[in-house]
């Protein structure tokens, strides 16, 4: 059982009015603090991170440690792939992930806070909690991975809505502490007219959630930002875990 809490003070009427209104919600002080601050101490401590993006058109995960470690002339040709499609218009990402779902599914015991991130968003509570805030009664399960956006990471536009996947809401629950808006790493609301309608700064331990489909970005790590934006995100979705296996 994960020994994570939820901060008891907030008030989920008062933001199920807002996702009522708006679509979307800025939740402060979402955990008790103990346990926000226990979780960026842990996810900046995790020994191995991925760096994905899309090349070519598929997604890939590559050793974040390996690719810093290559040359000028490799990162610079891999960042001009990564950067355009992106330029084109075409959906494109790039930053740290630890894929908190496939590991805890994959039985891995070697990480311990990773599966009790997965198990913590997955108890009665927070399952109950987001029904309740959303108003959608269906949802079963969130999956979940770590994200760590350096300088130069970015998410270009998309709404989360892919045919199958049953995802009711996303969510990221912000763990950098001390965050400023012009280091980028926003999450933007756009409107159907090109302007952004919204946006939320990654405040720590913040939960910012909205429900699918939405458009919506994540605004580029400035390089002089002094630190990486750390956070745990994914979806609530609606019924069984698919990885569960079948009874």
């Amino acid at each position: 059982m994960s020994a994570l809490r939820l901060n008891p003070a907030v008030d989920v009427l008062a933001h199920r009015r807002r996702i009522a209104e708006r679509g979307r919600a800025h939740i402060a002080e979402f955990l008790e603090p103990g346990s926000a601050r226990r979780l960026l101490a842990g996810l900046e401590l995790q020994p191995r991170w991925n760096l994905v993006a899309t090349l070519h058109g598929r997604h890939v995960d590559m050793d974040a440690a390996g690719m810093d470690r290559q040359g000028a002339a490799e990162k610079a040709a891999f960042l001009a792939a990564v950067h355009q499609p992106a330029r084109e218009g075409a959906f494109q990402y790039l930053y740290g992930s630890i894929p908190i779902y496939d590991i805890h599914h994959k039985g891995a015991r070697d990480r311990p806070l990773l599966n009790e991130i997965f198990e913590f968003l997955n108890s009665a509570s927070v399952i109950e909690f987001v029904r309740t805030l959303t108003g959608a009664t269906d949802i079963g399960f969130a999956d979940a991975q770590a994200t760590r956006y350096s300088a130069g990471h970015f998410l270009t536009a998309h709404d989360d809505g892919i045919e199958g996947k049953d995802r009711r809401a996303a969510y990221v629950l912000n763990l950098t502490q001390d965050w400023r808006a012009d280091w980028g790493g926003l999450l933007l609301f756009i409107g159907a007219d090109g302007h952004v309608e919204e946006a939320f700064t990654p405040k720590f331990n913040a939960l910012n959630i909205f429900l699918v489909p939405q458009l919506h970005a994540v605004s580029i790590i400035a390089p002089f930002a002094p630190r990486p934006r750390y956070a745990v995100t994914g979806w609530f979705r609606a019924g069984r875990d698919p990885g569960l296996s079948a009874p």
